[in-house]
């Protein structure tokens, strides 16, 4: 999937675009319209736009003052904040995504790190968490889009307007969180 040109990515954006113009389907009109524009933070997300991440952090070793970087370890962290720190959920437009280069981190809430920011590793304090993603959003959130394109739209041709995406045979599967 990292072969993806910058070329083909636009290509997925005017395909997006020309779509939403076209469709008849209000499900269509509004999955496409939020995959342009971004989600609202109270709007359910795909599947695709839900990314596990690791821990990481910066360090301070309390004696000496050292710093260093390094993934922390999920075991120090109850099961609840876990849950709440585990995934990132991508709301952007997708065109915000497709720049290969763009690393898309999110740091911890202020008041998780102070609770574990010297129980994480003994003699050390963290200074900064955040989440970081295992895969590459940029492939995920293309690969999500294609598919659904390829599985819910019959056809990319001249009659688009006669695409349908039915809400219902997305139901089946995992949609949201």
């Amino acid at each position: 999937m990292g072969g993806l040109s910058t070329m083909q990515c636009g290509g997925l954006i005017e395909r997006l675009r020309c779509l939403h113009q076209t469709a008849l389907d209000t499900g269509l009109k509004l999955w496409l319209q939020r995959e342009l524009e971004g989600y609202e933070p109270s709007s359910p997300l795909p599947w695709y736009r839900i990314i596990e991440c690791r821990q990481r952090g910066l360090f301070q070793h309390l004696g000496t003052g050292r710093q260093h970087t390094c993934q922390i370890n999920e075991l120090t962290i109850s099961q609840r904040d876990l849950a709440d720190i585990k995934f990132l959920q991508v709301r952007g437009p997708l065109l915000a995504y497709l720049d290969c280069h763009a690393l898309v981190l999110e740091r911890w809430p202020e008041p998780l790190l102070s609770e574990y920011s010297k129980l994480l590793i003994p003699e050390h304090a963290c200074l900064h968490a955040w989440k970081e993603p295992l895969v590459s959003i940029r492939d995920k959130l293309v690969l999500g889009v294609d598919q659904l394109l390829q599985e819910y739209v019959p056809t990319m041709s001249r009659e688009m307007s006669d695409c349908h995406l039915s809400l219902r045979a997305i139901q089946h599967r995992r949609w949201q969180i």
